[in-house]
């Protein structure tokens, strides 16, 4: 899960201790000056598992603390005295913790479970995938008609090597589902479960199995309403890869009238 993660800032590696860690765990000082202020209420640790706990985020003197919601994180992972974590920041109040256990090797647990779809869902999804092909054409169009400021920024971003592909609040937007054109076009590939960046942080998406090659990710939808998506608005979709394995799609919303 750490395939862009050199760019990142890998602040710390923290050994448990139960005694002290079970409930909250301290921030150390020399990473203070990285995270925001004011302190944001709450964090995202997401696990190597794919799962996500939200925490709470504290500030008692000159420390931070994961607080509430953490002792959740470490009863979920098993946690015992002597095994170590690395935190990687995103930024945007998201820490990706990888665990070693004390004989040194990295360990998965908590494991996000993966959703199968029936045969009716793969019916609707090859009608989607469709309608998805022409929404593009229309709103890759729409967006660059908007006003000349608005068209020249839209496309120093779209100007990035990274494979990109529109799309729009859909009546089921559940999954995100990724246009065959773009897979067979640039050659990618995919895992079991994908990275969603926005300007919230990092959520995963498990990928749905269906009996053809299709690539679809689940958890668009929360996604979408954290992001407050309405059906007027753009939303282009960056595939993030390493050797035409994508491992995270960063997402850039343009707002509708």
């Amino acid at each position: 899960m750490d395939e862009d993660g050199d760019s990142l800032p890998r602040f710390f590696i923290k050994v448990f201790l139960s005694e002290t860690a079970s409930e909250s765990m301290a921030i150390p000082l020399s990473f203070m000056e990285l995270l925001e202020d004011p302190l944001p209420q709450t964090a995202k640790l997401q696990g190597t598992g794919g799962r996500t706990w939200t925490v709470s985020f504290t500030r008692i003197r000159e420390r931070a603390y994961f607080t509430t919601g953490w002792s959740r994180f470490a009863e979920d992972h098993e946690l015992v005295d002597g095994e170590f974590m690395t935190f990687v920041y995103d930024g945007y109040h998201t820490f990706e913790v990888s665990v070693f256990a004390r004989s040194g090797v990295k360990v998965t647990r908590a494991v996000a479970k993966t959703i199968s779809l029936s045969d009716s869902d793969s019916e609707a999804y090859e009608e989607e995938e469709e309608e998805e092909d022409t929404s593009v054409d229309e709103t890759s169009e729409s967006i660059y008609s908007v006003s000349s400021e608005e068209t020249e920024t839209e496309a120093v971003v779209g100007s990035s090597a990274n494979p990109c592909f529109y799309t729009i609040l859909k009546n089921r937007p559940n999954d995100l589902l990724i246009p065959s054109k773009d897979v067979r076009d640039h050659g990618l590939r995919f895992g079991q479960t994908i990275k969603f960046i926005d300007k919230e942080g990092t959520m995963v998406g498990e990928r749905a199995k269906y009996g053809d090659d299709r690539v679809c990710f689940k958890a668009w939808d929360r996604v979408c309403r954290r992001n407050k998506l309405k059906k007027q608005d753009t939303i282009r979709c960056e595939l993030l890869h390493t050797n035409k394995l994508v491992h995270s799609i960063r997402i850039h919303i343009t707002r509708g009238g």
